[in-house]
């Protein structure tokens, strides 16, 4: 009996966790509010960089050079963005991921 409940408790636990609302692009795209135009350009920034990031990580490097390589990948991504968008609704973005 103990473990039924224990195992009913846990069942409801992992569902409420699961019903959390997650961070994705996507949420950050509509809350900057962004045209057709920019929600495509601004997907195939991510998705470049989420390639990228993804051949960074099976590489065989240290820790440190992954971290580094990581960094200048991200960081270029989001100059992209900024280009693309401006600095209101990079802002909006950024705001959408701090509240998050």
């Amino acid at each position: 009996m103990k473990k039924l409940v224990l195992f009913i408790f846990a069942l409801i636990l992992s569902i409420s966790i699961s019903a959390q609302e997650k961070k994705t692009f996507e949420g950050a795209i509509a809350q900057a509010g962004l045209t057709k135009a920019e929600t495509v350009k601004a997907m195939e920034i991510q998705k470049e960089k989420i390639a990228k990031l993804k051949v960074i990580r099976k590489k065989d490097l240290t820790k440190e050079e992954k971290k580094e390589k990581i960094k200048e990948v991200r960081i270029a991504s989001s100059a992209k963005l900024r280009k693309l968008l401006g600095k209101e609704k990079m802002k909006a973005i950024n705001q959408y991921w701090k509240k998050n």
